[in-house]
């Protein structure tokens, strides 16, 4: 994107009025909205699907998973800024918002002056701060779209993404994956060792996988039943601060060596 044109907008909002009112005064504003969304997981699959230049990101979207920690993978994952919007300014919750690494606050009421002042202030920084997340971030995008399958866990091992393809090879839809562990999605097993990504040491053989920074040859077996051979990688995600937030566990199908 050229510097001099308005980043595309993707708006997630649980308050349909607002979101509605916030879509009409930014197109108004010239902006181009990409869509409205009014939780976290349809947002994962909304920037992957639509790639939007930037987020703007209620925090308080009323699920055990909030905006705050959406922001988080939406930022260091698929390379794309938020900016959050907020009607609580309650410190505890804004000190927990710094470890999204928000571009920008956007204070509920808003006028179409300060949040235009706030997208543009935000997007350009990350432009300026960040060239080589810029440069990336539709390489990213495209990866996560693409015919290989693609996991995003947390830490612990909590599905936080699932692109089509992996719902495909697993068996298992994003809509019921979403927050449930790895271990219960994912079956497989390493063709060179039967043991390794077996569901008792899965989670850890996929930390193992990520810190060796291997590929394996996996065998792995949908809720149907049926089996596929793939190469599996294994990568960590961090933050700006080095500090890891979770993994992208990858499984690009061998063709012509599916089982029944």
């Amino acid at each position: 994107m050229n510097p001099q044109e308005k980043p595309v907008i993707l708006i997630v909002e649980d308050d349909a009025i607002l979101s509605t009112l916030t879509k009409t005064m930014l197109t108004r504003m010239g902006y181009e909205v990409s869509g409205c969304e009014s939780n976290v997981q349809d947002a994962f699959k909304h920037v992957v699907q639509y790639a939007p230049d930037l987020v703007l990101m209620d925090i308080n979207l009323g699920t055990k998973f909030d905006g705050i920690d959406g922001a988080n993978y939406i930022y260091h994952s698929f390379n794309t800024p938020v900016v959050f919007l907020t009607g609580n300014i309650d410190m505890e919750v804004l000190e927990r918002a710094k470890s999204a690494e928000p571009f920008g606050y956007v204070t509920k009421p808003f006028t179409k002056e300060g949040i235009c002042a706030t997208i543009e202030v935000a997007y350009n920084a990350f432009l300026m701060n960040n060239p080589e997340m810029s440069k990336n971030r539709r390489k990213v995008l495209d990866k996560m779209a693409s015919d290989d399958a693609y996991i995003l866990i947390n830490e612990t091992g909590t599905i936080i993404f699932m692109n089509p393809y992996a719902e495909r090879i697993t068996g298992a839809s994003y809509a019921k994956a979403f927050l449930v562990n790895i271990v219960h999605v994912l079956t497989m097993k390493d063709r060179q060792s039967p043991v390794r990504f077996g569901k008792a040491t899965l989670l850890q053989d996929l930390l193992t996988a990520a810190m060796l920074k291997q590929t394996y040859t996996v065998t792995v077996t949908s809720r149907s039943g049926k089996t596929k051979n793939a190469r599996l990688t294994v990568s960590q995600i961090k933050d700006r601060q080095d500090r890891g937030i979770g993994y992208i566990v990858g499984l690009e199908e061998i063709l012509g060596r599916m089982m029944m």
